[in-house]
């Protein structure tokens, strides 16, 4: 039967083509070098390769899971109402929550009144504390303005009526409550799921969704900040939700996040502060210089799933790994160790150069043809056939 099988085969390929030979199968052959300083070095690079690819890869950074960033919405509500008394002129006045935090600016920011100066001005000519100057040509020449004794320019200007301003310390806002609610939607991942802060906490929780001014401020990285150090001169400070997800898990808790800002930009001028002018009429007005806290939320996240194709992508990639320790066992065997010649003679073997012998043999067939036995054989045969040619001729 098998030789039948092997003469079906034979008259398939061909008579000329062995089977075998066609439908070889080729393997590598190794050569096993007995060298304990060389098996020690592969196998330590292995073993911390492998360390790496479980621990690194899959573990720590977790490679096998797909990702998709996503910006979400926040909303805040604000609690508390406060009595002040003036440090200038002498006044009591109740501030409410809406008073506190304006102006409101974007949706979702919280700016909190900690300290507020009040102004009581009419148009007129007077010292403007906001021109100081050495002599005249410092104030403007074309209202004719004049440099007081006091070092201001005197022109017209909104001048104080009274000789004192309202100067409200807002100290009581360090416990003022603010309610955030946050939410955020993976759209790629999950378009019908979306985690909020109000998923089973529809009400206010204390260092959940609920936070005090103070408390937002001692959360700041790298450094907490005292509600004392900025109650002058305001800060601005950015709080961010940041989600980490699981798209199968519908539970998930944000972490919150709290840095400043004001310091970032310029380390001698910080704080937070702005100007307001409320009008009576066109020549009078209340000018509010208000320091405060500056509130930017922020909500971010990170949704990510399982992902079989990231899985065997890195895990073919970081096999690859594991091919650079013989390599280098190579190297330091034929370049580096003192038996390094005998080791190449070894691993390699050397075929001699069947170039030069195809030539040689080439140059001997030449020289055999030129030799004169040859030549006559060479002869007698041309005269055969120039023989049969003639008799060839005649015969037609």
């Amino acid at each position: 039967f098998l030789q039948s099988h092997h003469l079906v085969l034979m008259e398939l390929f061909g008579a000329s083509e062995d089977p075998d030979k066609l439908c070889s199968y080729s393997t590598k052959q190794q050569v096993e070098i007995q060298n304990k300083w060389l098996g020690i070095i592969q196998c330590t690079m292995q073993t911390a390769m492998v360390t790496y690819i479980v621990f690194g890869i899959f573990i720590y950074n977790q490679g096998y899971l797909d990702y998709e960033p996503s910006r979400g919405a926040v909303a805040t509500h604000v609690h508390g109402n406060f009595v002040a008394v003036s440090s200038g002129r002498p006044k009591v006045r109740y501030f409410t929550a809406e008073e506190i935090t304006t102006p409101g600016l974007e949706n979702g920011n919280v700016f909190v009144t900690t300290r507020q100066s009040l102004t009581h001005q009419k148009r007129g000519v007077c010292e403007d504390k906001d021109m100081p100057c050495e002599n005249d040509e410092d104030c403007h020449a074309q209202v004719d303005g004049k440099c007081s004794e006091k070092g201001f320019c005197v022109e017209p200007s909104w001048c104080a009526v009274e000789d004192a301003d309202e100067t409200y310390e807002l100290d009581a806002v360090a416990d003022l409550a603010i309610w955030v609610k946050s939410s955020i939607q993976f759209v790629g991942m999950a378009p019908a799921k979306i985690w909020s802060t109000e998923t089973d906490h529809a009400y206010p929780e204390p260092g959940y969704n609920l936070f005090t001014v103070r408390d937002l401020l001692l959360l700041c990285e790298p450094t907490p900040v005292r509600f004392e150090e900025i109650s002058k001169l305001g800060a601005a400070i950015e709080v961010q939700f940041l989600w980490n997800c699981h798209i199968n898990n519908d539970k998930c808790k944000p972490e919150v996040k709290v840095r400043r800002l004001d310091t970032l930009f310029d380390e001698a001028q910080f704080g937070y502060f702005f100007d307001d002018a409320e009008y009576i009429s066109d020549d009078e007005r209340y000018l509010k210089k208000v320091n405060g806290v500056r509130i930017f939320i922020r909500t971010v996240g990170v949704g990510h799933r399982l992902s079989v194709i990231k899985l065997v992508m890195k895990a073919s990639t970081a096999g690859t790994l594991l091919t650079v320790a013989p390599l280098i066992a190579d190297l330091l065997m034929l370049q580096v160790l003192a038996l390094r010649k005998r080791y190449f003679a070894r691993k390699y073997e050397v075929s001699p150069d069947f170039s030069e012998y195809q030539e040689q043999l080439e140059a001997k067939k030449e020289a055999l043809a030129r030799l004169p036995g040859n030549l006559a054989e060479d002869e007698r045969a041309l005269e055969r056939d120039q023989s049969w040619q003639r008799r060839l001729e005649e015969h037609d």
